[in-house]
C-alpha cells in the first residue's frame, strides 16, 4: 500500500522561507526563479524526502502545456492607491496576482479607483465592455459594497478581511491566527509587558481580528492588562500622546500594524530609542522590511491563492454573491530582525 505524500509544497515553502509559488516554480525548473535559489530549494526537498505526485504532476503538465496557447479570459484586479502613496504589502500582493493570472493563461487587467478617471466612470459597464466576467478586489480602504457594482454579473473573490456580515468569497491573511502566532513568540522570547498600537479605523477593518486575540491572550496568559494604543486613523499617530502611553503603562515591547510611523521617525520623535527602550514587532511587516522583527503576511502567497480560488469559481460558472461564502486564511511567518532582543529571564507579572 503507497503512503500519502508527508512533505507539501507549503511545507518546503516553511522550511525554505520562499513563497509556495516559489517552491513550485523551482522544482519544475522555471527560468523565472535563479539557479542559485532553485538549487536551494531542490536540495531542501531532497533532504525532507519530497516527492512529487505524479497524478497531480501529470495534470498540472498538461494545464500548463495548454495554457500556453490558450487564453482564458480577463480578470479584473479592482485596487485603490492609498493617500500618501502605496502599500508594500498591498503592492506585492497586486504583483502576485497580475504574474499568476499571465502563468495560468489569465489577462490581468487593473483598476486603481484612486484615479479620477475610474472613480466616475461607470465601472459596471466598462468590466462588462471588456468581457470581463471575474473580478479580484485587493485590500483597499473602502468596502466593495460601496462600489457600484451589479454583483450578479460577477464572480469575485476579495483579499481583505471587509465588513460584517460575509458577503463574498475571501483569500486573506489569517489576522487571529498570526496575532496568535506573535503573541506566544513574544512570550517565548521572555516579554510580559506586552502593548497593542493599532489605528481603530483599521481595526474595524480587520473585524476587531488581531485586537480580539490580543485581549482574549492578556486573560488567558495572565500578564498585565495593558490598555490598547489606538488612535483614530492609520495618519493620526501622534507621538506625545504615545509617549504619555508609554509612561502611563511602561510596556516592555509594542505590536504596531502601522508603516508609516516608521517612515515618520515616530518613535525617535517620542523619546524612545529602539529596541534600548521598548523592543518592537509589526504584526503584517513585508519580506522586504528585514530590520523589523514580527509576522509577514506572506501578501505573494495571497494573491496566488486568490487567483487559483478564482479559476476554480469560474470554471464552475459561479455569478454573483455566493450563497455559502468562503474564507482561505494564509498563515503568515515569524521573521526575526533586531527590534525584538531576547529577555533573558522571564519578568515575574
Amino acid at each position: 500500500m503507497s503512503k500519502i505524500q508527508a512533505i507539501s509544497i507549503r511545507d518546503l515553502a516553511r522550511h525554505t522561507g520562499f513563497s509556495a509559488m516559489t517552491v513550485s516554480r523551482a522544482l519544475r525548473n522555471s527560468e523565472k526563479v535563479n539557479p542559485e535559489t532553485r538549487k536551494r530549494i531542490r536540495e531542501v526537498a531532497d533532504k525532507l524526502g519530497y516527492r512529487q505526485n505524479p497524478l497531480v504532476s501529470a495534470n498540472m503538465a498538461s494545464i500548463r502545456a495548454s495554457k500556453r496557447i490558450t487564453y482564458q479570459a480577463t480578470i479584473g484586479i479592482i485596487h485603490e492607491t492609498p493617500p500618501g502613496g502605496e502599500w508594500v504589502g498591498t503592492q506585492k500582493l497586486i504583483e502576485a496576482v497580475v504574474g499568476e493570472c499571465e502563468a495560468m493563461g489569465f489577462k490581468p487587467d487593473l483598476f486603481d479607483l484612486s484615479k479620477p478617471e475610474i472613480a466616475k466612470g461607470d465601472l459596471n459597464r466598462v468590466l462588462r465592455n471588456r468581457g470581463i466576467q471575474g473580478v479580484i478586489q485587493v485590500p483597499m480602504i473602502r468596502d466593495l459594497t460601496d462600489l457600484p457594482l451589479d454583483f450578479s454579473e460577477f464572480t469575485i473573490v476579495v483579499c481583505n478581511s471587509g465588513s460584517l456580515p460575509q458577503k463574498f468569497h475571501r483569500v486573506c491573511p489569517d489576522h487571529y491566527g498570526n496575532m496568535d502566532m506573535l503573541l506566544k513568540r513574544i512570550r517565548e522570547l521572555g516579554y510580559a509587558r506586552i502593548g497593542l498600537m493599532i489605528a481603530k479605523d483599521l481595526d474595524i477593518l480587520l473585524n476587531h481580528l488581531s485586537s480580539s486575540r490580543f485581549l482574549a491572550f492578556q486573560q488567558t496568559e495572565h500578564i498585565p492588562k495593558i490598555p490598547i494604543f489606538m488612535p483614530a486613523g492609520r495618519e493620526d499617530y501622534r507621538p506625545d500622546s504615545f509617549r504619555e502611553w508609554f509612561e502611563k503603562h511602561r510596556p516592555e515591547i509594542a505590536i504596531t500594524t502601522c508603516e508609516t510611523i516608521f517612515r515618520n521617525h515616530f518613535f525617535e520623535d517620542a523619546g524612545l530609542k529602539i529596541p534600548t527602550d521598548l523592543a518592537v514587532v509589526k504584526a503584517n511587516i513585508n519580506r522586504t522590511q528585514r530590520y523589523l522583527s514580527g509576522i509577514s503576511e506572506e501578501s505573494a502567497e495571497v494573491g496566488s491563492t486568490a487567483v487559483h480560488t478564482l479559476a476554480q469559481l469560474l470554471f464552475q460558472n459561479e455569478r454573483g454573491l455566493p450563497a455559502k461564502p468562503m474564507s482561505v486564511l494564509v498563515p503568515g511567518k515569524w521573521v526575526e530582525a533586531g527590534t525584538v532582543p531576547v529577555v533573558e529571564a522571564m519578568g515575574q507579572v
